[in-house]
């Protein structure tokens, strides 16, 4: 399979911290990160930064990365609980610690997708969209987390309403192919060389010349290729990988000059 985008220029505006999606410069929280205190250290006001109203109450204090221990000392399970108890509210998240999400969260998370119970709707700093007078639903929320387990990556998008669109079907599917069976599917075969290899971040793209990626599916993972086009010449050059179900990358060839082959005609496992 053969993947392009057309890559688009991103612009992230301040938070939106009155009524509406009014921008107001005035109420950009402050950006300045106080001093990291240890995990189990805190006392008094410093105590805050680990309940779940340090994630809803105040949007004046800036979390930036590692702001907040709330998420070293709850489950997934038990912040999708607390969203639950605050439906009202709008809860402000950056990032949470890597693998934070782990596989029995996500067969937790799968028995929730349905609920149409209300929850608070996540939003990150950098949204210019501020969910006011919006409610969520555990389902919605789930499947943003659920997400997130499946991109490595929470908050997945930059608001759980507006910018996330989840399909209950497809996530089913992908949690009965590959899920609950602990396998890689082919986005995150494609996701774990990219974050291996940052450099390979720019496939793929409509940017002349084009770069593709193609996979192939082996009875242990994937094969992943990242492929340069050419114009006149099929293939510049590519770079092709294994990645097991154990998250593992190789290098399996190298293309280091043009080839007379046509991109559909490209085997990733082969490399070439």
């Amino acid at each position: 399979m053969i993947t392009r985008t057309i890559p688009c220029l991103v612009m992230l505006a301040a938070v939106v911290l009155s009524a509406g999606c009014i921008d107001s410069s005035s109420d950009i929280p402050d950006t300045t990160q106080g001093t990291a205190v240890p995990s189990g250290t805190m006392t008094g006001q410093d105590a805050d930064a680990c309940s779940f109203d340090r994630l809803i109450g105040n949007t004046e204090v800036h979390l930036a990365i590692g702001d907040s221990c709330y998420f070293e000392s709850h489950t997934p399970i038990d912040y999708l609980y607390d969203l639950r108890m605050h439906p009202y509210q709008q809860v402000m998240i950056l990032d949470v610690p890597d693998t934070w999400i782990t596989f029995h969260d996500a067969e937790l998370l799968m028995q929730e997708i349905d609920s149409d119970e209300p929850a608070a709707p996540v939003v990150s700093p950098i949204s210019s969209y501020w969910p006011f007078n919006q409610t969520s639903t555990v389902g919605n929320e789930a499947l943003f987390l659920l997400e997130g387990y499946r991109t490595g990556k929470y908050p997945p998008a930059l608001c759980s309403l507006y910018y996330f669109r989840p399909n209950k079907t497809d996530m089913r599917s992908w949690w009965n192919t590959y899920g609950k069976l602990g396998l890689i599917d082919e986005r995150e075969a494609i996701r774990i060389v990219q974050n291996t290899y940052p450099e390979l971040g720019a496939y793929p793209s409509d940017e002349l010349p084009p770069r593709s990626i193609m996979t192939e599916k082996a009875p242990g993972g994937w094969y992943v290729s990242f492929i340069q086009e050419g114009s006149g010449l099929p293939i510049l050059s590519a770079r092709c990988y294994y990645v097991g179900n154990d998250r593992t990358v190789r290098l399996t060839g190298m293309v280091n000059q043009s080839i007379m082959v046509l991109p559909q005609d490209f085997s990733a496992q082969r490399c070439g």
